[in-house]
């Protein structure tokens, strides 16, 4: 059996891929590992730059369908004192605010969305290999209600997050950052967490980063520099342990007195993997499979929908799909390496130790506070922001 496309995943990126591809007349398999999607402590927060993203993608209104929230503002603190209150709507070219949701439910109503626009899904299907070469039509074998099939596509997508097999089987060298920062986190409900806003709170060595939901619910992430040694912070009786660590950033008590994990806590390393050109001989890689962001920076659900926005695009454009795949490959790694450059220069300013890096701190971010003109934004642009080597030196302080 052969299909113009077959997309292994059928999260975010291939569920939104694959509904954008039936819906413009093409023939679309779909294989999804899981029966029902749980939660993985997985991105919840859509920055303004991915909100742009969904909405050109036509998604926003099944999110919001679904439950999404909305905060329109980005709080920061310094040791529990906000020094910073940032209107989204008002300082986003596109007028975008956050967009956060439950990642199971996200996942669920896109892959209904993939369905109803005429693919063809099927769930529960193990994919066991891709096969693919100069000149031939790649193939995709699976393992579905007991059977063992094999089908060809004009292009087979790899979708299949940040551990792909898609991307091992057909070739693909990763990259990887040297390890710098961690990552906890888990769901908690009954909070009283102020959920207008999405807010990042910075304590001595650390930082939080909270993440509302709506209903009281929020997903909540704790950030070090876990070069160190890592803390371990994963299972129920870590719990405690990370509250406590959340605390120490200077949240207030009174947002999770009352509240309880509904979900797990896991800890992830944040160093940024990808692939340099994530398309070859008939397969693309997207999402997590072609770059996975450091998560600490929360780009992760919105340098997805990029992806699949650039790559939707150079399929629709042409009936030549191989040229369709090397715009695809050249878009993303601009956009990535632009990512890539901002996100690193950040975690530079940020996180670097001793006192020559506190002073640095000290002069740029409240010149970053009050006027950011000229000053990499990764959440309002992204790799749409300024990311040239004036955006460098005054990210690092280097211009005065």
């Amino acid at each position: 059996m052969s299909f113009d496309l077959v997309t292994v995943g059928g999260g975010l990126a291939g569920s939104t891929l694959s509904a954008q591809l039936a819906r413009a007349g093409r023939k679309v398999l779909m294989l999804e590992r899981e029966t029902s999607f749980k939660d993985r402590v997985r991105g919840e927060n859509m920055l303004p730059w991915g909100v742009a993203a969904a909405r050109r993608l036509g998604i926003v209104d099944d999110l919001l369908a679904a439950g999404a929230h909305q905060p329109r503002s980005w709080i920061t603190y310094m040791f529990g004192n906000p020094v910073a209150n940032r209107d989204l709507q008002a300082t986003t070219p596109h007028g975008e605010v956050s967009l956060n949701i439950y990642h199971p439910t996200m996942q669920e109503a896109l892959l209904d969305r993939a369905r109803e626009s005429g693919a063809e899904v099927k769930r529960g299907a193990t994919v066991t290999g891709v096969d693919a070469g100069l000149g031939r039509a790649p193939t995709a074998t699976f393992e579905h209600d007991g059977e063992r099939q094999t089908v060809s596509a004009s292009v087979v997508v790899g979708a299949d997050g940040r551990a792909s097999q898609v991307r091992g089987w057909c070739g693909f060298e990763p990259k990887r950052n040297p390890d710098l920062l961690t990552i906890a986190g888990v769901l908690l409900q009954g909070t009283e967490v102020p959920d207008g806003g999405v807010h990042l709170l910075f304590g001595p060595g650390c930082a939080t980063l909270v993440a509302p939901l709506g209903g009281g619910r929020a997903r909540t992430y704790f950030v070090y520099p876990g070069v160190a040694g890592r803390r371990g912070l994963s299972g129920k009786e870590k719990v405690p342990e990370f509250m406590q660590l959340c605390q120490s950033t200077g949240m207030p008590d009174s947002w999770f007195a009352g509240a309880e994990p509904i979900g797990p806590l896991a800890e992830f390393d944040g160093a940024d993997r990808w692939v340099e050109s994530p398309a070859k001989n008939g397969v693309a890689l997207i999402g997590d499979a072609a770059a996975s962001s450091d998560p600490s920076w929360g780009c992760g659900l919105s340098l997805t929908l990029l992806d699949v926005e650039h790559l939707a695009n150079a399929l629709c454009a042409s009936d030549d799909w191989n040229t369709a795949l090397e715009r695809y490959a050249k878009e993303h790694d601009e956009y990535y390496s632009a990512l890539n450059r901002i996100l690193g220069w950040m975690t530079e300013l940020t996180w670097s130790p001793g006192p020559e890096a506190d002073e640095r701190r000290g002069r740029v971010f409240p010149r970053m506070i009050a006027d950011p003109r000229g000053f990499p934004d990764s959440i309002g642009l992204g790799p749409f922001g300024p990311s040239d080597e004036n955006a460098r030196r005054l990210a690092l302080g280097l211009d005065s």
